[in-house]
């Protein structure tokens, strides 16, 4: 992570907090672990697994053109001291926060410049133990780093991050929209590669067997999932086709003037047909009523079958979760469950994947709702039951 943050020292070093002065990468760890091991016998019972803290922090282009290193650093002391202060999450769940003590730790911090965009930001890199010998809280450190840039933006009168967000998820639709309307017709790598060629960087998801179940464009230094992009989730990797053919409607032949008698007993929906017959032997489950699936449920092997329309429904709505282990048919054989109100059989499930949580009170299907819509709220649900759980640890008394 050192080496990393400094480029083997080839970055610009902005700032070095309690630390000797133009030590090499290592130089400045290796202080970092002596300072640690002075205090090992103070954490002998409770040992430290997370010995540092890494924040990466990005002005944008207009806010930081022209600054020298000395403005950097300026910029880094305000992010710590106000970063040393926040208590609380910006969205109010967690509060009473312990405070970090970064200004009185050993750190240092880089300057990067993105390859493609030439976006510069910072690395921050912190050892947990301040100079007393005191532990730097991380719990939801980069929620408290979020609110610390606002604090400054506010300071500043620079945009709100959120803005910028939304404008950088705008203008990335638009060009998505635009490489669709461009392609003669649809390819993953051509997609990606004119994306890559805007100077985005986009990272693709496959399954065991190579279909692509996810995808996420990169500007900059932050990342958009695809299904933040678009209207209605309709960039995602089972609708973005729909959506090419959408931008791409297919012309009818005019009419000849002069009909051709030897013509008149064909079909006028040949192209049609054609496409219809390619999907159904791409989808051989697509000839039958129903899809069916056998499940383990409390220890017999059940099956279990829903109809062809919601699965594909199911389907184009799974998104398998961040750092998860879970593949994309398990996210969907726990939505199927939950359509099924197999609900104890889909927690389980669930769990088992490193998932976590219930589906709460009042779970189920509405009276007066439609099929589709619930099987929509179904597998939203299992995307977020398959979540990879947050497990902390309470101290015993």
């Amino acid at each position: 992570m050192t080496n990393y943050a400094t480029k083997d020292f080839r970055a610009d070093i902005v700032k070095v907090n309690l630390l000797t002065g133009d030590l090499p990468p290592m130089g400045m760890w290796d202080e970092m672990v002596l300072h640690m091991n002075r205090f090992k016998q103070k954490f002998a019972q409770k040992p430290i697994d997370k010995t540092s803290i890494r924040i990466e922090v990005s002005p944008s282009m207009n806010e930081s053109d022209g600054w020298t290193l000395d403005d950097w650093r300026r910029f880094t002391e305000e992010f710590v001291n106000e970063l040393d202060q926040m208590t609380k999450t910006p969205d109010g769940k967690h509060k009473n926060l312990v405070k970090t003590n970064i200004k009185n730790s050993q750190y240092f911090a880089a300057l990067h410049y993105d390859a493609k965009s030439g976006i510069p930001h910072l690395h921050l890199v912190v050892n947990r133990i301040d100079k007393d010998g005191n532990i730097n809280d991380c719990h939801f450190i980069g929620e408290r780093a979020v609110a610390a840039a606002q604090a400054i933006n506010q300071h500043h009168g620079w945009k709100n991050p959120m803005e910028i967000r939304e404008e950088h998820l705008k203008q990335i639709t638009d060009d998505c929209y635009d490489i669709l309307r461009h392609m003669p017709a649809f390819s993953w790598l051509d997609y990606k590669t004119q994306l890559e060629s805007r100077g985005y960087k986009v990272k693709i998801q496959r399954d065991k067997e190579n279909v692509v179940r996810g995808y996420s464009v990169k500007k900059g230094n932050s990342s958009y999932k695809s299904s933040e992009l678009g209207t209605g989730r309709n960039l995602i990797p089972t609708k973005i086709e729909d959506t090419w053919r959408k931008l791409h409607p297919v012309q009818k032949p005019m009419a000849a003037q002069v009909p051709n008698p030897l013509d008149s007993k064909k079909p006028s929906t040949d192209r049609l047909s054609t496409a219809q017959t390619s999907f159904s032997q791409a989808r051989p489950f697509a000839t039958s009523n129903d899809y069916k699936q056998v499940f383990l449920i409390d220890d017999k092997q059940v099956q279990l079958s829903i109809p062809e329309r919601v699965y594909k429904e199911l389907d184009r709505n799974i998104e398998v979760p961040d750092n998860s282990d879970a593949t994309h048919e398990d996210v969907l054989k726990v939505a199927m469950l939950l359509f099924l109100e197999y609900v104890d059989a889909a927690t389980a499930m669930s769990e088992s994947i490193g998932g976590g949580g219930g589906v709460g009170t009042g779970w189920g299907k509405d009276k007066d709702e439609d099929e589709l819509e619930w099987a929509r709220r179904c597998a939203m649900k299992a995307n977020w039951l398959c979540k990879p759980m947050a497990r902390r640890w309470k101290r015993s008394k």
